[in-house]
């Protein structure tokens, strides 16, 4: 056995041993909490774990077969608990990531020539070349939809999303240049790096106590009757994947991932000329006026209107408590008359215990 073959080993049972270890672990918190998406990946690293086996004896007919057929299912698996963890997490799947779905039956068949004009090897093209192909496929699928979450877990999901997405954009050199010798041992060294990294930031985010707490910390079903919502960011960002197609009017802070149906203002100190619905923070009164006629406009069509304010904390750096508190009382009465509903958006943290429960028992 020469070296490149004992390098390729080695990183061959490294790969194996973080497949066992991931799938293991994994499936134990399956056992624990019983959320699908963990059962899904659990099974999709015990095929990787199958796909690296079978590779590691091609001379055997039936085991390259076995091989071909497992890394599509562990892509496959990748994609359906990416699937299933955004609906655990009460997240849609956003259109534009749908539709860029739609464009991945061409560019595969692009690759499928691409690689057989390369290759001039139209078996390899049709079984090793397919194989890898529609498994990157899916998985950057599965790296993409995961990246969605990265607001909830931070740099849990970034790391695993990363991860995954490069992997499966790995695997489309790997079939074009993998009739070459020289590329194995890169290609290989490239797999082994990206499966351990995948494996570790994933069993990182299984266990994190956002994770293994949603189903007792955050409903899967929100409560959207008429009244007053405070809410901390993680249900804020489920509740606008609710009311992704609501006309809702929001006074807010953060402007990323609004939806397009929302009318919403931006609150600021600076004084952005070009940009229209910009509101200053302490114009207290122009947001209670607007609101009034939003309401009112809704309530007229036999409709429920929804305001969202994001950024209370912000608006009492540049209001005394009182003016601020006058400001909610009165936005909550004009909600609660119309039978519309008030998000208000707040961490606990962010104020005192005492101005806490005074702003909570005000929105009762």
């Amino acid at each position: 056995m020469d070296g490149t073959q004992t390098i390729l080993m080695v990183e061959a049972s490294i790969v194996m041993l973080a497949d066992l270890t991931a799938a293991a672990v994994i499936f134990k918190k399956y056992l624990s909490i019983r959320r699908k998406s963990i059962l899904a990946f659990s099974l999709a690293w015990i095929f990787d774990f199958i796909f690296v086996l079978a590779s590691a004896f091609q001379d055997v007919g039936w085991l390259e077969v076995v091989g071909l057929i497992s890394l599509p299912l562990f892509a496959g698996l990748m994609f359906y608990g990416s699937v299933l963890f955004m609906g655990e997490e009460s997240l849609g799947i956003r259109h534009g990531n749908l539709g860029k779905m739609g464009l991945m039956p061409v560019m595969f068949m692009f690759y499928m020539y691409a690689t057989y004009y390369y290759t001039n090897n139209a078996l390899w093209t049709a079984t090793v070349a397919a194989s890898f192909g529609i498994s990157g496929v899916f998985v950057v699928g599965a790296g993409t939809l995961l990246w969605d979450v990265r607001e909830i877990y931070h740099s849990a999901v970034k790391y695993l999303s990363i991860g995954i997405i490069f992997f499966g954009l790995h695997l489309v050199p790997a079939a074009i240049l993998g009739t070459h010798t020289w590329y194995m041992p890169v290609g290989f060294t490239l797999s082994t790096v990206l499966i351990v990294e995948m494996a570790w930031a994933m069993l990182r985010l299984v266990h994190m106590d956002t994770f293994e707490n949603i189903s007792k910390s955050v409903p899967l079903e929100i409560d959207m009757s008429p009244g007053v919502m405070v809410v901390d960011q993680k249900s804020y960002i489920q509740l606008k994947s609710v009311l992704a197609n609501s006309p809702v009017l929001a006074f807010i802070r953060n402007v990323s991932d609004i939806p397009e149906t929302w009318t919403y203002y931006f609150v600021t100190t600076v004084p952005f000329e070009r940009a229209a619905k910009t509101l200053y923070p302490t114009d207290l009164a122009k947001m209670v006026e607007i609101s009034y006629r939003y309401m009112e406009k809704v309530s007229a069509s036999g409709g429920r209107g929804v305001v969202v304010i994001d950024c209370p904390e912000y608006l009492a750096v540049y209001n005394s408590w009182e003016s601020l508190m006058k400001f909610l009382s009165k936005l909550r009465d004009i909600v609660v008359i119309n039978n519309g509903t008030l998000i208000l958006v707040v961490e606990k943290t962010s104020f005192d215990p005492q101005r806490y429960s005074q702003l909570v028992r005000l929105m009762e």
